[in-house]
Formats: C-alpha cells, sequence, structure tokens
C-alpha cells in the first residue's frame, strides 16, 4: 500500500489534533458543566494523536537535520515565547491559573529534552553519552513537582517555574526508552542478519528509515495498552478523564506514522515558521475568545 504522508502533512494533522484538544480544554476551564466536561473528553481523545505525531517528527528531524543546532535554536526561540506566555497568565492573580498552568507545561521543553537525548546518546563519546540521563532526570523533576512530590509553597515561584514545565513528565521518557530499546535491538538484528558486504549493495538509508517508523510504532502500541492496563487500578470508576485512560488513545496515531513516506513535502519557508508559531498563537486567540465570552 503506497504510503502517501510527508513530515508536512503529519506536521498538519499534529496540529489540527492539539487544535481540538486545546478548545476542549480552555472551554472546560471556563465553563465546568457536565457537558463540556464530555466535550473536552471527547476532543481529547482526538487531541492523542499529537504528542506521538511530535515525538516522532523530532526523532526523524534529528536524523535528517543538517544544523543541529539551528534546529535546537528554532525550538528554543518559540518555546521561550510560550514560557514567556504562561509566566504572565501564571502570575495573573485575578485569573488563579498559576497550578493549572504550572501542571499543563509546556510542550517545547518536551521536544527540547526529547531532541537533546537523541542528541546526546548518538554521540561517539561515552563522556557525552552518559550526559543522556540529564534531560531523563529532567522529565522524573518536573513529574515529582507538578504532582506535589516535591512542594512549592510560593505561588510566584510556581508561576516562573510554570514555563519551564514538561507537558508529558511520565509519558515521553517512557516511549523514549522504549524506543531506544526496540530501536537498538531491531537495528542490532538486522545488521547481524546481513553481511557488511549486503549492507553496502541495499539501500541502508530506507532500510533503517523503515526500523525508526516500525520501533516508534511498536513503541506507541506497547505504551498505548500499558496505560490500558494501568486503568484498571484507578478505583474511582467515574473518573473517565485520567491521564491513564485518554492516553490508550494514543494508539489511533499509529496509522498516521505508518503511511509516513519519509520525504518532508513542500519546502516553504512560510509553512515551516506556521508550523512554529502554531503553538502560542493557537493557545493566545482560544484562550482570549474563551475568557471573553465568559464575561459576557
Amino acid at each position: 500500500m503506497k504510503k502517501f504522508l510527508t513530515s508536512n502533512k503529519l506536521k498538519f494533522i499534529a496540529c489540527f489534533s492539539m487544535l481540538f484538544d486545546h478548545i476542549g480544554k480552555i472551554i472546560y476551564l471556563f465553563f465546568p458543566n457536565d457537558t463540556t466536561y464530555w466535550v473536552n473528553y471527547s476532543f481529547s481523545i482526538i487531541g492523542r494523536i499529537a504528542l506521538p505525531i511530535f515525538l516522532f517528527l523530532i526523532i526523524e528531524g534529528f536524523y535528517h537535520t543538517k544544523d543541529i543546532k539551528k534546529y535546537f535554536l528554532r525550538l528554543g526561540a518559540v518555546g521561550s515565547l510560550v514560557a514567556i506566555g504562561e509566566i504572565i497568565l501564571s502570575l495573573i492573580p485575578q485569573l488563579a491559573l498559576t497550578d493549572i498552568i504550572f501542571k499543563a507545561g509546556n510542550i517545547f521543553v518536551e521536544l527540547i529534552l526529547t531532541l537533546s537525548v537523541f542528541y546526546l546518546f548518538n554521540s561517539s563519546k561515552t563522556n557525552i553519552k552518559i550526559l543522556t540521563l540529564l534531560p531523563l532526570l529532567y522529565f522524573i523533576l518536573c513529574l515529582l513537582l507538578q504532582n506535589g512530590v516535591i512542594y512549592i509553597e510560593n505561588d510566584i515561584l510556581k508561576g516562573i517555574l510554570s514555563g519551564f514545565m514538561s507537558q508529558y513528565s511520565f509519558i515521553t521518557p517512557l516511549i523514549i526508552v522504549l524506543f531506544i530499546s526496540i530501536h537498538y535491538l531491531y537495528r542490532k538484528l538486522l545488521t547481524n542478519k546481513y553481511y557488511e558486504q549486503e549492507l553496502q549493495t541495499i539501500n541502508t538509508e530506507l532500510l533503517f528509515k523503515n526500523v525508526r517508523i516500525s520501533s516508534f510504532i511498536f513503541t506507541i502500541t506497547i505504551v498505548s495498552l500499558l496505560m490500558y492496563l494501568l486503568t484498571y487500578f484507578i478505583k474511582d470508576a467515574t473518573t473517565l478523564n485520567t491521564d491513564l485512560v485518554i492516553n490508550t488513545y494514543f494508539i489511533i496515531s499509529v496509522p498516521f506514522i505508518y503511511f509516513y513516506n519519509g520525504n518532508k513535502g513542500s519546502d516553504n519557508k512560510i509553512l515551516q515558521k506556521a508550523y512554529y508559531l502554531f503553538y502560542p498563537i493557537h493557545l493566545v486567540i482560544i484562550f482570549l475568545i474563551t475568557y471573553l465570552v465568559s464575561l459576557i
């Protein structure tokens, strides 16, 4: 079956999915009732497509980028804009959003940490490779802070830190570690299967691209099933919109990743900038519209 999704198309799908997710969350934030709860829940299901695709594109971006420093700078620049916006909102007492934004986190922190893991882990130097633990430990630190294990009493400090928290402090490192493990084993099996002479006669770039795709699909499938199994430990059966339950729907991202053809698509600079700026711009628009409606 022909694979027809370029990385640009995957970006569009992920952004569209994320848009639905945030519309549901912000509506429920300002108008909490049974109806908006189910709107939020339904939109969150669509939103589960986004994270796996974003992480997959970061991994692909790492393997294809010609300038890793510029890649980090692009993510860092937009991540800083998002962080500043979240800090400002967190520090406005009338909105009382400090705890919500602190727990919500900044998706660009997620992406920068993910790129850092792959950059460090793929280093040829052992002392650099060991530093892979640092971004993974940062995920754990965010998890402890956001769940109150490490408690921050000062709201101003919490507001300042809100822009630097990750969004999926438990899920993302799990996906990263699983993918690296599966990808390594898969590549090892393939290189053992083929003799060195055979590898020189086949398209290894295409081969290893398919290995990455298969490894990532396998990873997301395992994570989704794991989330499903963990739902049996939730004692309150009415709590449907917990992270464990909603994250079982990561599985619906798999068909989109499967049909990725390895191509970038149109090399349009405007589209590239729009992709990075979509996150902060759409959040501001949705937030302002919903907030203004709530004042009527």
